[in-house]
């Protein structure tokens, strides 16, 4: 087989390039996966806002409602609504600005659409990087497992799939993280360049670029200089202990001299800084007085940074939060990735971790770098409320899987093994496709039959499913509803009839929706600038009528009046 990964040894290159056209076939599916729930999934809660700034961008070329994101994705997603002749004059802020782009021209679907396809692109340029990493460091085999991976992950096609910064970042992610391979194996000024236009497009689709990216730089900075450090000692023998040299051709540790380090990195950061002051049209401000370039950056970045210091209302393991606990995370992770990846993906880091440690190859550690320098910036976080804040560690995952998968491909040399081995693939490939659309709301099995009662928000109840509550208004010839959910604007032009936002301690009669996070929330007041919940708020609800769940984030109640008969379930 070719690309066999041998200790000491590089990857064995290919003459034919059918892992190339295989890698390509996998992402087009992708792609056709994650367009063809645009008609089924409604408009998620943040994506009014992601689009309303971006337009306001496009159209009157500021960015000044809101900085605490930055422009790149935001501005992707009204590319389309903007080449479709949708100008919003005068509007107060991004929610405004987002619904009426949305509801323009009366085509509330084609604009959802179009803004959708903006961010589409992205999950290419993932996939590309996820392969470039692959072949570049472990062969085509593993490049073509990971691509397999990672274009099967549930929460890689979510994100995907909306019009916000997740998807986008996490392509931006493996594209830096693919330019810091390079400049780590020689840093020339050239590459340097090119990690800093990377480096500056990842900051410009989501701060968490900055702490994620700069641990991992730091962490394969320590490993690459210890790698050299091994093969130096090595190569004089005072240290090999029998094991292998260094894999020829992949250290180029020769080519190593401060001088040059230091110039590549201050082109590097030359680029960033060109790339970061575009993305804000070359704006100037004074911040404190004093007259800075792209004034936005400093003030989204205190404005991030003040987020997380106040924390986020969310639901988890059955309480309230709001400064987040520090399991958040790794939970989400156990629960929201399919089973046969996770293994895969750990096994094949694992495998990572004893090959770099043995052979001190600096590449094979890279991945566990990437994936240990994102945990380490997000559990400590006080914000809890998706695993789409850590999605680019799907991407070190993925090439675990890969390095697994060939590993276990070559040592089952008997055809059972091997066909046990291609039926689990198939299996997690077939999970996958079965829970189209929903690949936002997927938990694996260890969630239980109710992932409800383990947490809500953007990782199961994002606002996705009007278009499922508006069938099921049609249905049951509904003429007026109440609902409460979490829209910043009116909602029933998508649902179809009157909506009345409900909430607070009244108990209307009639038919009722919640969504399934304030259901979970109970009842917040703020006083003093601190929450306080009834738990127990929508208890009545249950006991008043059996609730029927539409989609998988709604639940519909029919209150009867006293002495009315109760409407069917429908």
């Amino acid at each position: 087989m070719s690309g066999v990964i041998t200790p000491g040894h590089p990857p064995t290159p290919t003459r034919g390039s059918w892992h190339r056209w295989a890698a390509v076939a996998l992402v087009l599916v992708g792609l056709f996966r994650i367009a063809a729930t645009y008609d089924d999934l409604s408009e998620t809660l943040d994506e009014v806002a992601h689009l309303g700034a971006g337009m306001e961008w496009l159209e009157a070329g500021r960015y000044t409602f809101e900085p605490q994101h930055p422009p790149l994705a935001r501005v992707a997603s009204a590319v389309g609504p903007y080449l479709l002749g949708i100008r919003v004059h005068d509007a107060p802020d991004m929610w405004t600005t987002g619904r009426r782009v949305l509801y323009a021209d009366g085509r509330y679907l084609r604009n959802l659409t179009a803004a959708r396809l903006g961010i589409l692109p992205f999950f290419a340029i993932a996939a590309l990087f996820v392969w470039r990493l692959g072949r570049e460091a472990f062969g085509p085999d593993v490049a073509l497992g990971a691509v397999a991976c990672f274009t099967l992950l549930p929460p890689v096609l979510a994100h995907s799939g909306v019009a916000t910064t997740d998807g986008p970042f996490e392509a931006m992610f493996a594209a830096t993280l693919y330019a810091m391979v390079r400049w780590l194996k020689q840093p020339t000024v050239r590459r340097g360049a090119w990690l800093g236009v990377a480096a500056g497009l990842s900051l410009m689709t989501k701060f968490s670029a900055l702490p994620y990216l700069g641990l991992t730089m730091a962490f394969a900075m320590l490993i690459r200089l210890w790698s050299m450090r091994q093969q130096r000692r090595r190569a004089f023998g005072s240290d090999s202990g029998g094991r292998a040299p260094a894999p020829e051709g992949r250290e180029g540790d020769v080519h190593w001299t401060w001088r040059g380090v230091a110039t590549s990195l201050a082109v590097a950061a030359i680029a960033a800084f060109v790339v970061v002051w575009a993305s804000y049209r070359f704006s100037v401000g004074t911040i404190r007085g004093i007259p800075l370039p792209a004034p936005e950056i400093v003030r989204g970045i205190r404005d991030v940074a003040e987020h997380n210091r106040g924390g986020h209302p969310s639901y988890f393991l059955g309480e309230f939060h709001v400064t987040g606990v520090w399991y958040f995370f790794p939970v989400l992770l156990l629960i929201k990735t399919p089973l046969s990846a996770l293994v895969l993906g750990v096994m094949g880091l694992g495998m990572l971790a004893r090959r770099g440690w043995q052979n001190a190859d600096w590449i094979a550690l890279l991945p566990i770098a990437a994936a240990a320098a994102i945990l380490a910036v997000a559990i400590p976080s006080r914000i809890n409320i998706g695993l789409r804040h850590i999605l680019p560690i799907y991407i070190a995952l993925a090439l675990g899987a890969g390095v697994a998968w060939q590993y276990a491909w070559r040592r089952l040399r008997v055809p059972t093994g091997r066909a046990a081995l291609v039926l689990a693939t198939a299996l997690m490939a077939a999970g996958s496709v079965t829970i189209h659309p929903d690949y936002l709301a997927y938990f694996n099995v260890l969630a239980g039959r109710d992932p409800s009662r383990i947490v809500t928000d953007s990782d199961l109840d994002w606002g996705q499913d009007l278009f499922r509550l508006a069938r099921v208004v049609r249905e049951q010839k509904i003429d007026t509803l109440r609902f409460a959910h979490m829209f910043s604007g009116d909602v029933g032009p998508v649902i179809g009839v009157p909506v009345v936002p409900w909430g607070g301690p009244s108990r209307p009669t009639g038919w009722i929706a919640i969504s399934e996070t304030l259901y979970r929330f109970g009842r917040l007041t703020v006083r003093n600038d601190l929450y306080q919940r009834d738990a127990h708020a929508n208890d009545w609800l249950d006991s008043a009528a059996v609730f029927t769940r539409v989609g998988k984030s709604i639940r519909l109640y029919h209150i009867p009046t006293p002495g009315a008969v109760p409407a069917a379930r429908p």
